[in-house]
């Protein structure tokens, strides 16, 4: 009997093993979390010494920094944030330690591995913003308890002499989390995350006791009774001892609610992986008689991203580019059409203004020739002229009339000095009339000619003054007036 109760009847986890495994399951996450980030920063680095090389060799060379195909696959979108943390989805599974708080079976002489038990579970997340996300999960974990008497009573019967107890668990919860690193937006390591989460939960509890029980019973006259230690045997009857052992197979179970609070711990391995650690705290509601106050957890978890691959973001990203830049090409195309044609239309306006300036310039020469000739025909033109009237007469005979027109056509353009004359006979006043009517005449034909009033000054009647007595004394004089 002492034998078989060595061995358990539920095999549990041991405890030795349970902490070597978590211990090296998370050596190995914060191994992996490390070398990724490691990578990250030196293929970032390689990245910016790449580029900066680029660029300091355009400053040597003395260029001004343009954009290549070399500097696009450089420098591809980053932005962790707004890719992995906006509007996106990602499902996760968790493993690992459970704890429960308050159980009414208490533990007697029990194995350590009975503290703690296994739990596992998974969910899905929709990471609305950066800093909140909303989510389903689901875990199940159990608690043991174990007795074992190392001394029985034998006053009662029958005897427990062993108990397991055991309760599986089935926690299902809708929570919302908040991203406490998002208080520095800016930070460089947005591949670190701190979620701090609470919500609401219902928890199935299935479970049931384990026991061996020991009963001695002594028949006498007739009358079954428990064998204890005071019982009183008689020589006079018939006796009947009798001992059994008996198990029993106790079922239990609640339902009831919970609250939940979660710190989870995640690092982000690559676009869509991310790994974490996670602890939690449940307290129930409504206990009754059975439920334990709270569960406590210890978990890892691994998360899947629902987000396109590398490739893809890269490829839409070098699309938009090649996409942007052609669309530039066309413009620059479209520019250098206008451009030419601007071109051409000024090369037609040089050609059609070199014609009209060669016209032009002849059109100079023809004027410079004719400004020759003029100037030679004013230069062999008269500069004086006189008109010869009859005694007593300012009448302009056919004759001096058509002198008179001819130096007039000669002369036209020019300024001119008239002067007209009477002879000496009669008197002094009607000569000076006389003399007033000749000019009168002529500057009456100079005007008829085209030639402007204004051109005809001074024009001046003296009379006899100069005592002229003959012919010479009855004209009217006429002299160009250089400027």
């Amino acid at each position: 009997m002492n034998k078989s109760l060595t061995k358990p009847l539920i095999r549990p986890l041991g405890g030795r093993w349970a902490r070597v495994c978590l211990t090296a399951l998370l050596t190995a996450v914060v191994t992996v979390g490390a070398q990724a980030r490691a990578t990250c920063e030196s293929g970032t680095r390689a990245c910016a010494d790449s580029l900066g090389g680029a660029q300091d060799r355009t400053a040597v060379e003395g260029g001004t920094p343009s954009r290549t195909a070399g500097d696009i696959v450089l420098t591809p979108p980053r932005d962790l944030n707004s890719e992995l943390r906006h509007r996106t989805w990602s499902v996760y599974t968790q493993g690992g330690l459970s704890w429960a708080t308050g159980v009414w079976y208490r533990n007697l002489d029990a194995k350590r591995s009975y503290r703690q038990s296994a739990a596992a579970g998974g969910g899905f997340d929709l990471t609305i913003r950066p800093w909140v996300r909303v989510g389903a999960e689901y875990i199940w974990s159990r608690y043991r308890r174990e007795q074992r008497l190392s001394a029985l009573d034998a006053e009662t019967m029958p005897v427990k002499a062993y108990g397991n107890y055991m309760m599986n668990l089935h926690n299902a919860k809708l929570g919302v989390g908040l991203n406490l690193m998002e208080i520095w937006p800016e930070r460089q390591a947005q591949w670190l995350n701190i979620w701090a989460g609470t919500g609401a939960g219902y928890t199935f509890g299935r479970g049931n006791e384990y026991g061996i029980h020991f009963s001695n019973t002594l028949t006498q006259g007739g009358q079954t009774t428990p064998l204890t230690g005071g019982a009183s045997i008689s020589n006079d009857d018939a006796i009947t001892i009798t001992g059994n052992v008996r198990t029993t197979n106790r079922h239990e179970r609640f339902n009831t609610f919970y609250i939940p609070a979660s710190l989870h711990v995640e690092a982000d391995l690559g676009r869509r992986l991310t790994v974490g650690l996670k602890g939690e705290m449940d307290w129930l509601l409504n206990r009754g008689d059975i439920a334990p106050k709270g569960y406590a957890f210890a978990l890892v978890t691994l998360r899947y991203n629902l987000v396109p691959s590398r490739a893809r973001v890269q490829r839409a990203y070098y699309e938009g580019e090649i996409s942007a830049l052609g669309g530039r090409l066309d413009a620059l195309r479209l520019e250098a059409d206008r451009s030419r044609a601007r071109a051409d239309e000024a090369e037609e306006a040089l050609r059609l203004a070199e014609t009209q300036n060669a016209d032009l310039q002849g059109l100079l020469s023809d004027c410079e020739e004719c400004r020759a000739r003029a100037e030679a025909v004013a230069s062999a033109a008269p500069t004086s002229h006189f008109v010869q009237f009859d005694h007593n007469s300012s009448h302009v005979g056919g004759t001096e009339a058509d002198r008179l027109r001819a130096f007039a056509r000669s002369v036209r353009g020019e300024r001119l000095a008239l002067v007209a004359e009477a002879s000496t006979p009669g008197g002094e006043d009607y000569n000076v009339r006389l003399s007033e009517r000749r000019l009168r005449r002529v500057v009456e034909i100079l005007v008829s000619e085209g030639l402007s009033a204004g051109d005809l000054r001074p024009a001046t009647a003296i009379g006899a003054r100069n005592g002229k007595p003959s012919a010479e004394g009855r004209r009217v004089t006429i002299t160009v007036v250089k400027e």
